[in-house]
């Protein structure tokens, strides 16, 4: 498939065919193309988790949908009837993916400065000490570990998309991230970053959104 019309055909799938898996070859050029993904310094600081039981994807969707359930309640027994329809929105917003064949738990894991050959909390913890310098040292090392692994994501949003398969990118599970963590028994040192449910698209008439003219998003700097 050619790379503009991937990019231009690719959408945002929330109903899937479940009684059709992906087979493992699929999966595994899936999570392929993400490791090709930019990483500064080439930490690589990437690890995909991929969960094909029906059951535990089940539990991962009603825990999503319970919790925002139980915060709706709560805020419309306080009177605040807004912020509860909005939580009502986000219960299944959120949890529509429980009966897609295959979920990715994209998460992002600690790396080891190259320069300094330290773990990056040790890298964080001694620049604190050098605030007036300006240089929030802990934004620019947190936030390139997760900007790896959404740059990784699109990647395999494409690829997926180029063998046929309907993807959505999500992160309202990430609310719960720890029940998620519990259910699939991550590692302490593994941090949640999105959650890619995948699988045969329903239906392929999925109309593109309005996409902003180039012109309004671009400037050229004018010295």
């Amino acid at each position: 498939m050619d790379l503009d019309e991937a990019i231009r055909q690719r959408r945002s799938i929330r109903k899937y065919r479940a009684d059709e898996p992906i087979p493992r070859e699929d999966i595994e050029a899936i999570i392929e193309a993400g490791c090709w993904a930019p990483s500064s310094t080439n930490i690589q600081p990437w690890c995909f988790i991929v969960v094909e039981d029906r059951e535990t994807i089940a539990s991962m969707a009603k825990a999503v949908y319970d919790r925002f359930q139980a915060i709706s309640k709560e805020a419309l027994g306080k009177g605040e009837k807004r912020l509860a329809a909005f939580c009502r929105f986000m219960r299944s917003y959120g949890s529509f993916f429980t009966d897609a064949p295959l979920v990715i738990v994209a998460c992002s894991k600690p790396y080891e400065n190259p320069v300094l050959k330290m773990p990056i909390a040790t890298v964080i913890e001694k620049t604190r000490q050098y605030r007036e310098a300006k240089v929030d040292v802990e934004l620019i090392m947190v936030d390139t570990v997760k900007k790896s692994v959404t740059m990784a994501v699109q990647n395999m949003l494409l690829k997926a998309h180029s063998l046929g398969y309907g993807t959505c990118v999500m992160d309202t599970p990430i609310a719960i991230k720890d029940t998620l963590r519990e259910l699939l028994h991550l590692e302490d040192e593994l941090d949640l970053v999105m959650v890619i449910p995948m699988g045969v698209p329903e239906s392929t008439e999925v109309k593109a959104p309005e996409r902003l003219p180039v012109e309004e998003v671009m400037r050229f700097h004018q010295p």
